[in-house]
């Protein structure tokens, strides 16, 4: 029987997934052949400290938007959406200016707490890193509101391009972990300014305007997102980073760059795809749930299709993932590869659920949708200490990748079941004594 997809994934979602897609399959299978030569580069001690880098940014990238981006997809008027991204770079801009003030004077103090004093110069790079964060993020998913793939594209690919580019070019002139994190930063410039282009060419841009009682009306109306998904985010981004930081502190700085190694690899395509259903998904969704239209058969043949897509590859990962990395990589990158085994259930429950997150932002259930990653936060960390306590990285990891894929799942299921409960309410308001009464005589 010939392998074929559901329906959903064909069409204009298909085409939009395609053009998302497209180049981020080149640009990833770029970004990984170039860790064969990274891996050659550098030492695991430096991606251990390019490890601490990213989970950092990773955290502060979140507050600086607010997660207002999350909101700028809801409004019906354009206006509205501008005035939101304009919100977002005020929040961001305020907020790499403060970031300075720890960086400068805690500095010392910030590298004991993550326990690699490596980290300490390059903590200087967080505000920038921060700034073109958020505003990669508002921009993107503003251009995501007007459909403009091929600009989403453009960035992706320009940000990874780059990022690969100067990783490649900085390590061989400057030992450690400085071509790391310098075309990490040069890659988040590249893509933000790719959007930017974009954005200030668009007809509707009032450049320079500041609607401040409109913004300030709309941070307002929109408060759920920094009162519940931005403490969401951070709760989540920082415990999915927990290995990093419990390995830094409590094991070795090559342990951690054995993690940061194998996650990255697996990461960045799962992440890039998962990212670009989520972008289009969201947006058909969103849609027809405006129209009143049932949205649970969507989800279904979408489940449906992204678990053919993606159950095989995950598999053979699973299965040879230490074999892999041995002769991809050199030899002392195999312990990467066990540790990416160990925690492929938990990026591919990822990859299922990380499309449909945006649902409970969609039914403003965004409280239980934090509460639920906050226990899995909890579970995450009893894991990582049963790890720390048995002196085993093994252990450690086993258990949070179980925890995680649980706690993930749940979620999965959580948010079918608010999908067809709107359904069966919206069947409801479809036959309701109102429709009766206005075919009566």
């Amino acid at each position: 029987m010939p392998f074929k997809l559901p329906g959903i994934f064909r069409g204009e979602f298909l085409k939009n997934v395609a053009t998302l897609i497209s180049g981020a399959t080149f640009v990833q299978i770029v970004s990984i052949l170039i860790y064969f030569i990274l891996s050659r580069i550098y030492t695991p001690e430096d991606f251990g400290v390019f490890g601490l880098y990213l989970s950092i940014v990773s955290i502060t990238g979140i507050i600086s938007t607010g997660k207002y981006e999350m909101a700028i997809m809801l409004p019906k008027q354009d206006k509205d959406a501008m005035n939101l991204l304009k919100l977002i770079g005020l929040i961001s801009v305020i907020f790499s200016v403060f970031l300075l003030f720890p960086v400068i004077f805690l500095n010392g103090f910030i590298s004991k707490i993550l326990g690699n004093k490596d980290i300490s110069v390059w903590l200087y790079f967080i505000p920038l890193s921060t700034l073109l964060v958020g505003l990669f993020q508002g921009l993107k998913v503003y251009s995501n509101r007007f459909k403009e793939y091929r600009i989403i594209t453009a960035a992706n690919v320009g940000q990874s391009l780059t990022n690969s580019a100067g990783k490649l070019a900085i390590g061989p002139v400057f030992p450690g972990p400085a071509g790391l994190v310098i075309g990490s930063v040069l890659g988040e410039l590249a893509g933000t300014a790719i959007f930017l282009g974009r954005f200030l060419k668009r007809k509707k841009v009032e450049s320079g305007l500041m609607e401040w009682k409109r913004i300030a009306s709309l941070s307002k109306e929109y408060i759920l997102f920094p009162r519940f998904n931005m403490l969401q985010s951070v709760i989540n981004s920082f415990s999915g980073s927990l290995p990093i930081f419990i390995f830094s502190s409590y094991f070795s700085p090559a342990i951690t760059g054995f993690f940061t190694m194998g996650y990255s690899i697996i990461y960045r395509p799962v992440n890039m795809a998962a990212s670009a259903f989520y972008q289009v998904f969201a947006q058909r969704i969103i849609e027809k749930n405006n129209q009143g239209v049932r949205l649970y058969p969507d989800i279904k043949k979408f489940l449906y299709g992204l678990l053919k897509l993606v159950t095989i590859p995950f598999l053979l990962v699973a299965l040879f993932a230490p074999a892999i990395f041995r002769v991809a990589l050199g030899e002392e990158w195999e312990e990467a590869g066990r540790y990416t085994q160990i925690i492929i259930p938990w990026f591919f429950t990822t990859c299922l659920t990380m499309p449909l997150s945006f649902i409970p932002d969609m039914f403003r259930r965004q409280k239980k949708a934090m509460i639920l990653d906050l226990i899995k936060f909890i579970l995450r960390g009893i894991s990582m200490a049963v790890g720390v306590i048995n002196n085993d990285v093994y252990l450690g990891l086993m258990l949070f990748s179980t925890t995680s894929s649980i706690m993930i799942m749940y979620s999965l299921i959580w948010y079918i079941s608010l999908i067809r409960k709107s359904d069966r309410e919206k069947v409801l308001e479809s036959t309701s004594p109102q429709v009766h009464e206005s075919s009566s005589p």
